[in-house]
């Protein structure tokens, strides 16, 4: 049974992905509702995953922000051997991060210091020699140093 809620988690968001549903960020199915579905522990991380990597694709930076800076599903993510998405996680998380420093300037420094927390654990699994997360790091500098706006062969050399 809970194999089968995870996995109905990543099918709406495949559907979303897809544009099959009028709302592309709102879930559309009963297993994305948070306040009708009682979540255990890897069910609600993998509903945090789906529900960040779809507040980054489609826009909503600042919930996907939130849920970043959320300390209570990062344990299980953060499990050594956990799941193989934690670092998908990791990335949208980053991105809404970065996107929020840009935009909210009030909350431009707590935002950054987040977005660089994370970015420096892609950093060191990427020094660790972890192949999967190179494309991450590397379009993690670029937000990075256009948001310090730097100039364009700096944003080459990273």
């Amino acid at each position: 049974e809970d194999q089968a809620s995870c996995l109905s988690l990543f099918w709406q968001l495949c559907f979303n992905l897809m544009g099959s549903l009028k709302s592309t960020v709102e879930p559309g199915s009963k297993a994305m509702h948070e306040k009708e579905v009682v979540f255990d522990n890897p069910s609600r991380a993998d509903f945090v995953v789906v529900k960040t990597v779809m507040s980054s694709l489609f826009g909503r930076y600042e919930q996907g922000a939130r849920l970043a800076i959320e300390k209570g599903d990062q344990q299980y993510l953060k499990m050594k051997g956990g799941p193989i998405y934690a670092l998908l996680f990791m990335f949208h998380g980053c991105l809404c991060l970065y996107a929020m420093a840009r935009t909210n300037k009030t909350k431009k420094r707590k935002h950054m210091a987040q977005a660089k927390r994370i970015h420096r654990e892609l950093t060191n699994f990427l020094r660790n020699k972890n192949p999967n997360v190179l494309h991450y790091v590397s379009l993690l500098n670029a937000e990075k140093a256009a948001l310090a706006q730097k100039n364009q062969e700096d944003v080459k050399k990273l």
